[in-house]
């Protein structure tokens, strides 16, 4: 039984190679687009910035400053909460006051639709919304002046239907923030691409939407997400099913991670987890093969010889190159210590693989839920 077990464990340490090699080929060599019109005819299409808030994030400020700085034509920015007594509100209004040219708008409104409340920000926002496109944008984000012109552009192709951008970690200052950019810029932003390439499937993070209007009704508007937990991945579903095209550009969208607590970065990744697991179990198994080290590990444990750890140290050297090179075609800053935390990093998702399996509980933003199939959320009685 034993030799059954190492056998198993060795062939998926090459299916996990293999995958490492795939996500290289798959991701995209640039994730900065070349400038240019917003469209073939030059006409600019309206933009409504959606960002829900709640609390002071790391780098909000800034963050939302550099919406306020973006070089477009035509949008308007408009802030969601769910409270009056919300810290970021005299941000945001401070903000507002130092750009007058900029079209914002406050909306504070605990209307609910349903279990999401993020759900419900943007329920509760879109309706004071005039843009032709909604761009629905996390409140960590931060942006480069041209973004808008870039994410608008796909959009004078009329099957396009949603538009998301790539997720780069950065502004790390500890190590729980160093593990959570290395995550997104290693693991998150090339499995985007293949795990869509493989599955056929439209694969939509939530940290930068961009979807028409009329799409956005055609699917039932934002009433139709409120009871998903992971309402982005099936925003761009069904979008998808309605025969328009989801697409994701190489192109960055900071996710500004500063001062990270472990309870932070451990909370968010079973939550993840757990979304994924409930999403779709099968996806969830064949995910375990995109941890090489994790697999090696396992299998040197049951070699139990000096050949068992040869051959795990080979998998970490391996799975360092890839990250260093992941980092580099990110353009995020390689630090020699982010390197090391690799195998440590992935040891750590292989455990947290495991949880889903065990305890369906969240805790998302002082909301405690249960989380069902198909990442609805069930109320804790």
């Amino acid at each position: 039984m034993e030799n059954i077990f190492i056998l198993f464990y060795a062939s998926s340490v090459v299916i996990s190679l293999i995958y490492l090699t795939l996500s290289i080929r798959t991701m995209p060599r640039s994730v900065k687009m070349k400038s240019g019109r917003p469209n073939s005819t030059g006409a600019a299409l309206g933009v409504s910035i959606l960002k829900p808030l709640k609390g002071i994030d790391d780098g909000l400020e800034e963050n939302l400053r550099s919406f306020f700085n973006l070089d477009y034509p035509d949008f308007e920015l408009i802030f969601g909460f769910q409270s009056a007594v919300d810290p970021a509100i005299p941000l945001v209004r401070n903000l507002s006051r130092q750009y007058p040219k900029v079209a914002s708008r406050i909306v504070i409104s605990d209307y609910e639709i349903g279990m999401n409340p993020k759900v419900n920000n943007l329920f509760n926002m879109h309706q004071y919304s005039s843009g032709e496109l909604i761009f629905i944008s996390d409140s960590n984000t931060r942006v480069e002046k041209d973004f808008l012109l870039q994410m608008t552009r796909p959009f004078h192709q009329k099957q396009i239907g949603l538009v998301t951008a790539t997720i780069r970690g950065s502004g790390e200052k500890n190590i729980a923030s160093a593990l959570e950019n290395l995550h997104l810029n290693s693991f998150v932003a090339p499995n985007v691409f293949l795990a869509s390439r493989l599955s056929g499937l439209p694969l939509v993070v939530g940290k930068a939407i961009m979807i028409r209007r009329r799409v956005l009704d055609e699917i039932g508007g934002f009433q139709s997400l409120t009871d998903f937990l992971a309402e982005d991945y099936w925003m761009g579903l069904k979008v998808h099913q309605l025969g328009y095209r989801v697409k994701t550009l190489p192109l960055i969208v900071n996710n500004f991670n500063e001062k990270w607590t472990f309870e932070h970065f451990l909370n968010r990744h079973t939550r993840w987890a757990k979304i994924r697991r409930h999403i779709n179990l099968f996806h969830y198994l064949i995910e375990s093969f995109s941890n090489p080290v994790a697999v090696s590990f396992v299998l040197g444990m049951l070699m139990g010889n000096l050949l068992g750890l040869l051959q795990f140290l080979f998998v970490v050297v391996i799975k360092i190159f890839h990250d260093g090179y992941m980092l580099r075609i990110m353009k995020g800053k390689i630090k020699l210590y982010q390197l090391l935390l690799v195998p440590f990093k992935d040891l750590l998702f292989g455990i947290l693989w495991f949880i889903p399996f065990f305890n369906r509980e969240i805790n998302w933003r002082n909301n405690r839920v249960k989380i069902a199939k198909k990442s609805i959320i069930v109320p804790i009685t």
